[in-house]
C-alpha cells in the first residue's frame, strides 16, 4: 500500500471517525453473546439485573440467588436466573491492497470506515481486534497501533501481491462467535464464497463495508488511456470505445451482483459505500438499511 499520510491527514480522519461513532454503531445488540463479563445480554445465566427464569436449587449454587418468597410458599429451594452479561468480540479486517488507495476520495472513505469501525467497537465496550490483509497475507495489529497510525507502517511493509490476488481470511485466527467487519473494495477475482465462509467460521457473523468511487463503477472513459496496475505499477496503453466501456460496466455490475447474492445467502450484510457523498449520507444509502450498521 502507498504511504497515505503523505497526502491525507490521518489525525483528522480518525477524529471525524470518533464523531461518526456517536451517530452510527455496529449491530452488537441484536444477538446473544458468550464471553467475559460486559454490558451485553448473553446466552447463559449470570448476575445481571435482567431476570430470565427459575430453576431448582442445586448444591454449589450461589445462595444469594435463592427465591426466598417461593421457598416460603412451597418449602422448596429455587433460584432466580438472570441474563448473563458478556463482552462482545469485534474483529476488524482492513484490506490494504493498493486499489483501496488508488484515488484520494476512495482512500479517504476507506480510512473513515476503518477508523470508524475501530471507534465503534471500542465505544461499545467490545473486545476489539484489528487485522490488515493484502492478498493472501495478513498481519495482526498490536493494541494502540490504530490511533498511533503505526498500522500504516505495518501495511506498507506487507509484500506486494498480484492485482487480482484474493484475501485468505480463513488463515486469520478469528475468535469464535465474533462479529467480523471486513472493509474491502472486493476488487479481486475469486468467487465470494470462500470469504463468506471465513466470516461465518466458528459461528461468527460477517459484515462487509465496501468503499467505491463513481469513476470506478460508472466511468465515462473514451479515447486513448494509459492504465496503471495498482499493485505491480505496470503500465499499458488501451483505447476505450463504447463497446469496451460497456463490457467493463457489465462485468463490474455482474461481479458485485454475485457478491450481493452470496451475502444474502450467508445472511451477512454487504454495504457499498460511495466516496462522493458525505459519510453520514453514504452510510444511510445501504449500510443502515441492510443492517450492516445501526443508527445510535
Amino acid at each position: 500500500m502507498p504511504t497515505v499520510s503523505t497526502e491525507l491527514d490521518l489525525n483528522a480522519i480518525a477524529a471525524r471517525a470518533r464523531r461518526y461513532a456517536e451517530l452510527f454503531t455496529l449491530p452488537l445488540k441484536d444477538r446473544n453473546w458468550r464471553g467475559s463479563a460486559g454490558e451485553f445480554a448473553g446466552s447463559g445465566a449470570g448476575s445481571s439485573l435482567d431476570f430470565q427464569d427459575h430453576r431448582n436449587y442445586l448444591p454449589g449454587d450461589d445462595p444469594r440467588h435463592i427465591n426466598w418468597q417461593a421457598y416460603a410458599r412451597t418449602g422448596n429451594y429455587s433460584l432466580k436466573l438472570y441474563r448473563e452479561e458478556v463482552r462482545p468480540v469485534v474483529e476488524i479486517i482492513f484490506d490494504v491492497s493498493d486499489s483501496m488507495f488508488a484515488d484520494p476520495d476512495k482512500a479517504t472513505r476507506a480510512l473513515e470506515l476503518f477508523y470508524f469501525a475501530v471507534a465503534s467497537g471500542e465505544k461499545s465496550g467490545a473486545a476489539t481486534h484489528v487485522y490488515l490483509t493484502k492478498g493472501p497475507r495478513w498481519k495482526a495489529l498490536e493494541p494502540g497501533a490504530v490511533y498511533s497510525h503505526h498500522w500504516e507502517q505495518v501495511g506498507t511493509e506487507m509484500s506486494a501481491t498480484e492485482s487480482s490476488a484474493s484475501p485468505n481470511l480463513m488463515a486469520i485466527p478469528l475468535r469464535a462467535r465474533s462479529l467480523r467487519v471486513f472493509i474491502s473494495d472486493l476488487l479481486f477475482l475469486s468467487e465470494p464464497e470462500p470469504t463468506m465462509q471465513a466470516l461465518l467460521h466458528h459461528s461468527g457473523r460477517g459484515i462487509i463495508l465496501c468503499p467505491f468511487t463513481r469513476d470506478e463503477s460508472s466511468p465515462s472513459w473514451e479515447g486513448n488511456y494509459e492504465f496503471i496496475d495498482t499493485e505491480s505499477r505496470a503500465r499499458h496503453d488501451r483505447r476505450i470505445d463504447r463497446t469496451v466501456l460497456r463490457h467493463y460496466i457489465e462485468a463490474y455490475r455482474r461481479h458485485f451482483a454475485q457478491w450481493k447474492a452470496a451475502a444474502i445467502r450467508a445472511q451477512s450484510p454487504l454495504a457499498r459505500i460511495p466516496s462522493e457523498a458525505t459519510f453520514e449520507a453514504a452510510l444511510k444509502l445501504e449500510a443502515v438499511p441492510s443492517g450492516a450498521l445501526n443508527l445510535v
